[in-house]
């Protein structure tokens, strides 16, 4: 009789526990009053923190954060998510977002792409940077292209690149079309710059193409020559 009296007083005092922690994790001093958002940019991800924002309102206790933070990183636009709690009612989410490299032109539109040849917005939906086009014909084109331009120390005045024949054609700031190749390797786009720079403050006349695709030789052309 006795052992039946201490099982049952057990069941009551864990039935009495269960019961008061359930309502205590259901009380409204749980529920979150606040979503802050940390990011460079918020407008690039508008959309995204507005989803985020509709958590307030929520239980903080019954949230599940890492199914939270594997939905944000399926948007192409989150490199990464890290989401804390401030108990008892506050939620804070620092997102690191993919960084903007270069412009894409491709199917008529034109998109951001990360330095990981990654596309994660319109160019349309951002705000406007100083960056590089690429103008592509398919997709795998972006990592080569970024290939190249990584072997390149004056990106900042790169203004295009595209195919032809045979080849890239890099177009910069001041027109200079340079054309060239995956082979290519860094030293001959040190050996560009120089030669560019020492030809351009001793002659007015511009540098129409320089050819950096033979192995052991540049060609420059200059215009008003008649020969390559």
């Amino acid at each position: 009789m006795k052992k039946i009296l201490k099982i049952t007083l057990i069941g009551i005092i864990f039935w009495y526990t269960y019961t008061e922690y359930r309502d205590f994790k259901r009380a409204s001093i749980f529920d979150v009053t606040e979503v802050n958002i940390n990011a460079e940019n918020l407008e690039l991800i508008d959309d995204l923190a507005k989803s985020i924002k509709n958590l307030k309102g929520k239980n903080i206790l019954g949230i599940d954060k890492n199914k939270i933070k594997d939905k944000i990183l399926e948007d192409v636009r989150v490199k990464d998510v890290v989401i804390k709690t401030r108990m008892p009612d506050i939620l804070i989410f620092d997102i690191k977002e993919n960084k903007p490299f270069v412009y894409i032109e491709y199917r008529d539109s034109i998109y951001i792409s990360n330095e990981s040849g990654k596309i994660y917005g319109y160019m349309k939906e951002s705000e406007k940077y100083n960056m590089s086009l690429f103008r592509i014909d398919h997709e795998d084109d972006i990592k080569k292209f970024i290939e190249i331009m990584k072997k390149i120390s004056f990106k900042d005045e790169i203004s295009q690149m595209y195919k032809v024949d045979n080849g890239v054609a890099i177009t910069t700031n001041t027109g200079l079309r340079i054309i060239t190749n995956l082979i290519v390797d860094k030293k001959k786009y040190e050996v560009v710059k120089k030669l560019y720079n020492q030809v351009k403050s001793q002659n007015k006349r511009q540098i129409e193409y320089i050819d950096l695709r033979f192995e052991d030789y540049i060609i420059k052309r200059i215009e008003g020559d008649q020969r390559l």
